[in-house]
């Protein structure tokens, strides 16, 4: 509401969009470096004593609010442009540290709608590469929550339009029919959000499938809009990798991607930096890679070949209990159960001291043994928060999913397969009698779209696949470690501290050689 002001002859007037302020000339010059600049110059504002500017009104309001009283309501629908604002006005300084805090421990999958619109590429509190950063690593937990289900149209076509970390294109497919089966009034936007599937990459067996669904046959036409859209640049369907992570001295890494046959690319040698922010929401060129069964990790930072140590050991704020803040939730339905007894019913409250949380497809699971009685159990999906609030202890087993299957293998080296669709139990000992040490194995496999799980013996350098479709062990490679400029015969390798699988945003990676595929 306009309100009448008499002019004083300290007055400044200051006009943003709808709204006007009359403030103290020698107050605001006094205390906003970008006024008190306007006003030593010989601008025209500093003799019609009016300035115009062009913020978000309740940005503006809020900054003049906290310039004449020290305080101001702040809220995430406008708190990056809050910090945009004070950044251009060059009164920023102050607020870098509050507002970070106050981001990071409110920001979540919620805010999504509000805070992409006020992300550009230059954003200082947050910028729109880091923030699409973790939405393309974390889409696929995102899709499965009714947030995303309740995002609007805009939001929706934003995040499919990424180049988001999928094992098919047929999973973004998945999310649209998902979102528009939620509100009938959506079908209308269906063919709009179809243009965001990336049809060149889509599997053929996935668009006969897709064919026959009931929305797509009331396209007429399909084939046509498929055609017209093969134009997709960047296959999304490849950026799970296998990684060897190898220590070089005391605080140097070398790092190699792998493709699924295991040809490899070097990445190069990373240094520590324990200055690299641990908050979840990390830098645009920066991934977190979790190993030995999800208990470990690092943050690297692919643009200045660095890396950090990912704490697993803090109360109430480990990577998982981060990751779980800021998916909120997710709507799969439950499915817990003793794996030995498929039809005994799981009790809780359930106690465990062993157990593990692994992220499979777009979920996380846990897979563990009850505390006493040492019973197995798995719980397809987790959703209970408690669960992700998980400390890094010793483990009688390292385990990991592929596909509705997961693969145990125990302190005693028994190797155990468990269906949890069908829940099928499978338990073997096909190492018996090796005299390995538990705490060199490593148990690893793609989370899909592959056939085999891996066994490396870091001690030996030894790599044993599982091969599902002939349901045995294969001993195929061995990791040697030899010093190129030396003519030592071979050391077996003593220096390789992971081997997992993870997505990795290739596109800004930079091996140490390039390689051509023909």
């Amino acid at each position: 509401m306009a309100e009448d002001h008499e002019n004083g002859a300290d007055d400044l007037k200051i006009v943003n969009r709808n709204r006007e302020y009359y403030v103290s000339k020698k107050l605001i010059c006094s205390s906003v470096p970008y006024f008190e600049k306007m006003f030593c110059c010989d601008l025209l504002e500093s003799k019609e004593n009016k300035v115009e500017m062009d913020f978000d009104e309740r940005v503006f309001d809020a900054i003049l609010d906290w310039i004449h009283s020290g305080s101001f309501f702040i809220k995430m629908n406008y708190v990056i442009r809050f910090y945009d604002a004070t950044d251009y006005l060059m009164i920023n300084e102050s607020l870098l540290k509050p507002f970070l805090s106050y981001f990071y421990e409110n920001f979540t999958i919620k805010h999504l709608p509000v805070i992409l619109p006020q992300v550009t590429k230059v954003s200082k509190l947050l910028s729109s590469g880091t923030l699409d950063s973790i939405i393309c690593r974390r889409f696929l937990l995102i899709a499965n929550t009714d947030i995303f289900l309740n995002y609007p149209l805009e939001t929706v076509e934003t995040i499919l339009r990424l180049d988001l970390m999928v094992y098919s294109e047929y999973q973004i497919f998945e999310s649209i029919l998902q979102w528009v089966y939620e509100d009938d009034s959506r079908e209308k936007w269906f063919p709009q959000l179809l243009s965001c599937v990336r049809w060149s990459f889509m599997d053929p067996v996935a668009i006969s499938k897709i064919k026959n669904n009931e929305l797509i046959k009331t396209l007429s036409n399909f084939d046509t809009f498929i055609e017209t859209n093969r134009d997709c640049g960047f296959n999304r369907s490849n950026q799970s990798f296998f990684v060897s992570i190898h220590r070089v001295g005391n605080t140097l890494l070398r790092l190699k991607v792998l493709d699924n046959e295991l040809f490899c690319f070097s990445v190069g040698e990373f240094t520590q930096d324990d200055s690299m922010s641990l908050e979840f929401v990390h830098g645009e060129n920066t991934s977190d890679i979790l190993f030995d069964s999800g208990t470990k990790g690092i943050r690297i930072d692919w643009v200045k070949k660095t890396y950090r140590w990912i704490n697993f050991k803090a109360a109430n704020k480990t990577y998982h209990s981060k990751l779980r803040n800021f998916i909120v939730e997710v709507w799969f339905k439950r499915n817990s159960c003793y794996l030995e007894d498929k039809d005994a019913k799981l009790s809780f409250p359930l106690y465990s001291e062993d157990y593990l949380l692994l992220e499979s497809n777009g979920k996380f699971i846990v897979i563990g043994k009850t505390k006493g009685t040492k019973k197995w159990f798995g719980m397809f999906p987790v959703t209970h928060p408690s669960w992700f609030n998980y400390e890094d202890h010793a483990h009688s087993f390292k385990a990991t999913v592929l596909d509705d299957v997961v693969y145990i293998l125990t302190k005693d080296l028994e190797f155990i397969q468990f269906n949890y669709e069908t829940r099928s139990f499978y338990k073997s000992e096909p190492f018996k009698g090796k005299k390995w040490n538990f705490n060199n194995l490593i148990l690893t496999s793609h989370q899909t779209k592959d056939n085999k799980v891996i066994l490396v013996n870091k001690s030996s350098g030894k790599v044993r696949y599982f091969c599902i479709n002939q349901k045995k062990w294969i001993g195929k490679y061995r990791i040697l470690n030899v010093n190129f400029c030396s003519n030592n015969s071979h050391v077996y390798v003593d220096m390789l501290i992971a081997f997992t699988s993870t997505f990795l945003p290739i596109k800004d990676i930079k091996p140490l050689y390039r390689q051509c595929f023909y």
